[in-house]
């Protein structure tokens, strides 16, 4: 029996405004809460394929950032554990494709013990010298005793359900068999150290690394039924989607700065720069994008587009990449998030129109900043398989703005 995963999506998180995207668990109960712009698709295997991809988004923006809005735990105040969601789909996939781990690699030790292997042991193991004669003290033995490899086995049980209990429900309802072995996180680690250090199999190896994650994780998270993956700051994922499919990395350079000079002695003392999102350059253009995850792509109201702060703060980015490049080859735009099915469109951008300010002649491309929808589903795809054509077709739809009558 395979899930419908529309049951599981939240009905208040398409038109509410609560702010959490993401994963929760409570009391076995799955429920998953979608971004602004978040088509659902018909059938579970596409679905299946955009949640992941929406996971992988928020895992990717938060995975250095020492934020706690991401969270695998109980209390969100003591707890900020990161949730490995790589090494549980990672375990399930292996899974499904190999079954539970048994040992089957021959593993070599140094030890005094056991069948010795002599073509490893002349390579490895430097000899004594006497009298001519070389003497080995240590050898490199055969190890495979019957009850570590009955251990790993179990340990990887544990680590499969453990895995499904969090994720399976993407896949299937149906449940794996519920592990022989108690956890006990310095015996897991132990083992599975000792196992990933001696493997020589790559399969074998990424398997491992994964699980010992996923039985770190676990000492902090033993609770199967209650738990939350997800951020309430989702405008940070949709500012590093926007950045990583359309921005140069070297942005530093389009920073205006400013600094205090102190009367009299002519110190000065610099302040932080305004820093914006995301520089896009092609055909010999600059076009400065600001990624808003704003709802307007949703209500259609007014009231859900940027305010004048941010406009002025576009036209301001847009003064002072002009005076640094002395062309008149600078862009501004908003990039807001939308579901072109819900627009009745086909593509995956929208030109809805342009901010100006009444104390500028608003006769520099710059000083318009245009206001464009961008289909989620589209931009979480696009994130992860590169698709470099999006570029030239959001140039474009800038390009073609400035003609387009309002």
């Amino acid at each position: 029996m395979i899930y419908n995963l529309k049951d599981f999506i939240s009905s208040s998180s398409v038109t509410s405004d609560n702010t959490f995207v993401g994963i929760k668990c409570n009391e076995g109960k799955i429920s998953i809460s979608l971004p602004v712009g978040f088509r659902v698709s018909e059938d579970d295997k596409s679905l299946r394929k955009d949640i992941l991809l929406l996971l992988y988004a928020i895992r990717n923006t938060f995975d250095k950032r020492d934020s706690d809005s991401i969270i695998s735990s109980l209390d969100k105040t003591n707890h900020t554990e990161s949730f490995p969601i790589s090494s549980y789909l990672f375990v399930i996939s292996d899974f499904m494709n190999r079954g539970y781990f048994k040992e089957k690699e021959t593993v070599f030790a140094v030890d005094k013990k056991g069948k010795i292997q002599w073509g490893r042991t002349i390579k490895r193991i430097y000899p004594y010298i006497q009298n001519n004669q070389a003497f080995y003290l240590d050898f490199i033995t055969r190890k495979n005793p019957l009850s570590e490899n009955e251990l790993i086995t179990q340990i990887h049980e544990f680590c499969v359900y453990e895995s499904f209990m969090k994720l399976g429900w993407l896949y299937t309802s149906k449940l794996p068999k519920k592990p022989r072995i108690k956890f006990n996180l310095n015996l897991f680690l132990s083992i599975v150290n000792e196992k990933l250090g001696n493997s020589f199999i790559d399969e074998n190896k990424k398997l491992f690394h994964h699980m010992i994650q996923i039985i770190k994780c676990s000492e902090s998270n033993v609770d199967q039924l209650n738990y939350t993956y997800g951020t309430d700051r989702f405008e940070y994922v949709w500012e590093k989607l926007i950045d990583e499919v359309f921005g140069i990395k070297d942005k530093f350079n389009y920073f205006p700065k400013t600094k205090w000079i102190f009367r009299g002695n002519n110190q000065f003392y610099d302040n932080s720069s305004l820093e914006p999102d995301t520089i896009m350059l092609y055909d010999n253009k600059i076009y400065i994008l600001d990624a808003k995850y704003y709802k307007f792509g949703r209500t259609k109201r007014p009231s859900d587009l940027p305010s004048s702060s941010s406009i002025n703060k576009q036209i301001t980015y847009g003064e002072y990449a002009e005076k640094l490049h002395q062309k008149n080859n600078v862009r501004n735009a908003f990039l807001m998030p939308f579901s072109s099915y819900d627009w009745n469109s086909s593509e995956p951008f929208m030109y809805i129109g342009d901010a100006v300010s009444e104390w500028k002649l608003n006769n520099l491309p710059y000083e318009s900043i245009k206001g464009i929808l961008v289909d989620t589903n589209y931009l979480l795809n696009a994130f992860h398989f590169e698709n470099k054509s999006l570029i030239i077709k959001l140039s474009k739809l800038i390009e073609d703005s400035f003609v387009t009558k309002i």
